[in-house]
């Protein structure tokens, strides 16, 4: 089922390149994607390559238009140095912040995320 309701990708492009105006997810590198999906085609992603940690986050948007993230982990150990663990710690940190973005976008409230 086709939801509407879904943010579209020039949507969700404009509101990460607003966010990136004045804030930043630390040490990572953000992507807004097109959603492979047929049924949301027009909808996007947020995709996070995480550089001091063993894994990848996707931020998505379902129909009743709730932002979520999920972790794809890479395989393989991945000591990490207690610089490179606080480094994790704000990639974490700073992805939440703009899924918590994101959301109030969605929500229509964005001057509640930059708080």
């Amino acid at each position: 089922m086709t939801c509407t309701a879904r943010p579209t990708y020039d949507e969700i492009y404009e509101w990460v390149t607003d966010y990136e105006k004045h804030d930043s997810v630390a040490h990572a590198t953000v992507h807004v994607l097109r959603q492979e999906d047929p049924e949301h085609l027009n909808s996007g992603m947020v995709a996070i390559h995480l550089n001091h940690g063993p894994a990848s986050i996707s931020l998505n948007v379902d129909c009743e238009r709730t932002w979520t993230a999920a972790l794809s982990e890479r395989s393989g150990e991945f000591p990490l140095s207690g610089g490179n663990l606080i480094a994790l710690g704000e990639e974490l940190y700073t992805t939440g912040k703009l899924c918590e973005y994101l959301q109030a976008r969605t929500n229509g409230t964005p001057e509640a995320a930059l708080r």
